[in-house]
């Protein structure tokens, strides 16, 4: 995996709610290989330069051996961070990643 740029993700929501770790915002969109992913950025508006990584959210019940199982977080260059927690759990160890 390598960065996503937001150039290619199919943007469906852009904001904030009660997961974002403060001072970030959400994206939700759609990858370049049709998955659903939660990126996150640093500031008040999303730009490629303050990617701080995203959640993978596969789909339910997929057979593909080489996608997770379950939501699973990834740092900004696409290196596995984690799976363990919840989304607002995932959000803040990637937040915690530039500090």
């Amino acid at each position: 995996m390598t960065t996503i740029r937001l150039a290619d993700l199919d943007v469906r929501w852009t904001g904030t709610d009660n997961t974002t770790p403060t001072g970030h915002v959400l994206v939700l969109g759609i990858d370049s290989l049709g998955m659903l992913r939660v990126c996150l950025y640093a500031g008040d508006a999303p730009s490629d330069a303050t990617f701080r990584g995203s959640l993978l959210i596969p789909p339910d019940g997929h057979t593909q051996r080489y996608l997770p199982t379950q939501t699973t977080a990834y740092g900004p260059t696409g290196a596995f961070v984690t799976s363990i927690g919840d989304q607002t759990a995932m959000l803040n160890r990637l937040a915690g990643l530039a500090l």
